[in-house]
């Protein structure tokens, strides 16, 4: 009898890890027969955004894109959700695939199958005009007692503000993106953190805000600079769809043509990752 139940038990595991390749398989083959992927964006600058005129645009929809184009998927439909919304939607399939700069962090590790980073991003702080309480770092934010900060639900720079020391009383976390720079100029907030690229876009939307320079980078415990790494993010079964953006990624790396992408929007060589820097690295 207990030969019995272990043999049922295997047949079981492994009809489970049957079904879970063919759906990998069936979800990049479904990609590649119909030339479409359902993306699922945050509908912000300069990651992944719908335009003026219902144009899909960003740095993560271009790199996308680029990568996609050689395994002949060639049209992306987006999935507009909010920010927390986005790893909720990836797996329940609303979507097949993240791009929206979503950082890849341990955590996120266990829920998503990340892509490779395409990309080093840096935090960056948003003040009133003229910088009024001279707020240059996270510790600046922390030591000064009126200071009040707002940020992204969920997102990392909320966590490296209470790293810092920024009790979260004084942090406002914002689903949107408009209502983080409302409250900066109405007074309600003293800053604003986020990306640097989202820092930057929100500088030029207003001549009543202004980026705070210099910025310190936070360090980690033993004195590391941390940076932020984006990348496109996959449901853990679709791993072999993750594998196939990858090789394609690797080879926009070896012909420039992920510069080419960054500089679109912004940024330069400065922020391409080590070149053997991994998913699994950061994984970690």
């Amino acid at each position: 009898m207990r030969v019995y139940r272990f043999l049922t038990m295997v047949a079981v595991v492994a009809a489970l890890c049957d079904t879970r390749i063919a759906h990998a398989q069936e979800v990049l083959s479904k990609a590649k027969e119909s030339g479409t992927v359902r993306v699922g964006i945050f509908n912000q600058a300069p990651w992944g955004y719908v335009d003026a005129e219902g144009r899909i645009k960003g740095q993560a929809i271009d790199t996308l894109r680029a990568a996609f184009a050689p395994l002949g998927i060639t049209k992306v439909d987006a999935v507009v959700t909010d920010f927390g919304a986005l790893i909720p939607g990836l797996t329940s399939k609303r979507f097949d695939v993240i791009a929206a700069g979503l950082y890849i962090k341990p955590e996120r590790c266990k829920l998503v199958a990340f892509g490779n980073p395409d990309i080093q991003m840096s935090d960056a702080l948003l003040v009133r005009k003229g910088n009024p309480k001279n707020l240059h770092s996270y510790a600046d934010i922390a030591t000064d007692e009126s200071s009040t900060l707002a940020t992204g639900r969920g997102n990392v720079q909320y966590q490296h503000a209470i790293d810092a020391g920024v009790p979260k009383e004084r942090i406002s976390a914002f689903t949107d993106n408009d209502a983080e720079l409302a409250a900066l100029i109405s007074g309600r907030v003293d800053a604003v953190v986020e990306t640097a690229a989202t820092i930057s876009t929100f500088a030029k939307t207003s001549d009543q805000v202004e980026r705070a320079l210099p910025f310190a980078q936070p360090v980690s415990a033993d004195g590391k600079t941390l940076y932020g790494y984006p990348a496109l993010a996959f449901r853990p079964a679709d791993s072999d769809f993750r594998d196939a953006y990858n090789a394609e990624l690797k080879k926009l790396r070896e012909s420039g043509k992920i510069l080419e992408i960054l500089k679109q929007y912004g940024f330069a060589e400065p922020d391409l990752p080590p070149e053997n820097l991994t998913s699994a690295d950061l994984c970690k």
